[in-house]
């Protein structure tokens, strides 16, 4: 029992991105790097932009949107660096990751295009 509690907490902690716990158990630090020239605002677009052109998982994609919200990005930023990254990444890339992305803007996408189909 004890080792199924072990392996149950550790899926838990990564599928939540418990950045504490990675980086002390996986050696992953996930925070910005110290030395770089880029200001945190940027960096956390990059890391949008990187997550939605490597095809991330919602959790993923929640949690960079969340990151540069955090660092003082705006939402229509962050939906611009999808805009920006189409012709690069793909379409079908972008396009997959909106509805992500607008969750953790709090724009619920769904609803929004069950209303425009209801008008």
């Amino acid at each position: 029992m004890g080792q199924m509690a072990r392996f149950q907490e550790t899926l838990r902690k990564l599928a939540m991105i418990d950045e504490s716990f990675i980086e002390d158990e996986a050696g992953l630090g996930l925070g910005l790097a110290g030395t770089s020239a880029l200001d945190p605002r940027t960096a956390t677009l990059l890391q949008v932009a990187a997550s939605v052109a490597a095809g991330s998982s919602a959790v993923c994609l929640e949690w960079t949107a969340g990151r540069a919200l955090a660092a003082g990005a705006t939402e229509d930023e962050i939906a611009d660096v999808l805009l920006a990254i189409a012709p690069v990444a793909g379409l079908g890339r972008v396009v997959c990751a909106a509805p992500d992305v607008a969750t953790a803007l709090g724009y619920d996408i769904a609803a929004a295009l069950e209303e425009s189909d209801d008008h």
